[in-house]
């Protein structure tokens, strides 16, 4: 599992819940849709007849299908791969009623809208259009799908992060893992001293008690896959003595975490 896909799998699994994905699209959309909305969420996880994947999607009322997608690089390609997750999202909507595509019966559809959060290294820009119509070999208006992509850098969609409380915090957490790897730490100190600086201010603090041993093992992997493999036996530094709530911060965490104060990330 490469780094990208390390922190892809927490930002799904973090934000993967109705009321995370709710307060995401109403902070899109200056919406306010509230808890008696119909949500449905309908990521795309690969089937004996299709292996398409997607990261994140989700019905809202029948209306509008929302697709997000995250990334630690800036793919150009992105608008070809959300047709590909559209169009089999319009497949399995209309499954139930298939005849009625070729009847004179409109077939109705829920308004697509794409979305990817950026949290890699790169903060040249803070918010990026791409359109499907910049890969065609000739201008064309017949087709079209555009994407949004947010930086989720520190300083950068702060307006975004204000009105959901969710995508502020990922961006904490995030943000604090990729400053202790820029200090030269190894991905397990990272993500530990990551982890106890979100406990320690109430960041993702539900999500990382309940989850604290899933996050870790995420990031083991990437770990594994640094050391080629894992060609030679790795112990699993974060067995710690854990409180009523299921968290202990190991001493290696506190230790970091009194050397990132001198960088705000106390």
């Amino acid at each position: 599992m490469t780094n990208r896909k390390v922190r892809d799998t927490v930002f799904c699994h973090f934000m993967s819940t109705e009321s995370h994905l709710l307060s995401l699209y109403n902070a899109l959309n200056e919406a306010d849709y509230d808890k008696s909305s119909n949500i449905t969420i309908n990521t795309l996880e690969g089937s004996f007849f299709s292996n398409i994947k997607n990261d994140i999607s989700v019905l809202l009322n029948n209306l509008m299908v929302v697709l997000i997608e995250h990334q630690t690089t800036v793919n150009p390609n992105m608008p070809l791969r959300f047709l590909s997750y559209v169009d089999e999202l319009y497949k399995r909507y209309t499954s139930s009623y298939h005849e009625k595509i070729y009847g004179k019966e409109l077939v109705k559809l829920p308004a697509p809208e794409f979305f990817v959060f950026y949290d890699g290294e790169d903060t040249s820009f803070e918010h990026q259009i791409l359109k499907l119509s910049d890969a065609f070999e000739t201008s064309s208006d017949k087709l079209e799908l555009t994407i949004h992509i947010y930086n989720l850098a520190d300083g950068m969609n702060e307006d975004l992060k204000k009105k959901c409380q969710p995508i502020d915090e990922y961006s904490i957490f995030s943000n604090a893992y990729k400053y202790f790897r820029r200090q030269g730490m190894k991905i397990d100190h990272a993500v530990d001293a990551a982890i106890h600086h979100c406990l320690k201010h109430n960041v993702m603090t539900d999500y990382l008690r309940n989850n604290q041993k899933e996050v870790v093992d995420m990031f083991s992997e990437e770990r594994k896959c640094f050391r080629k493999g894992g060609r030679r036996k790795l112990e699993n530094p974060y067995h710690v003595e854990s409180d009523e709530h299921g968290y202990a911060p190991s001493k290696r965490a506190s230790q970091f975490a009194m050397f990132a104060a001198l960088r705000g990330y106390s």
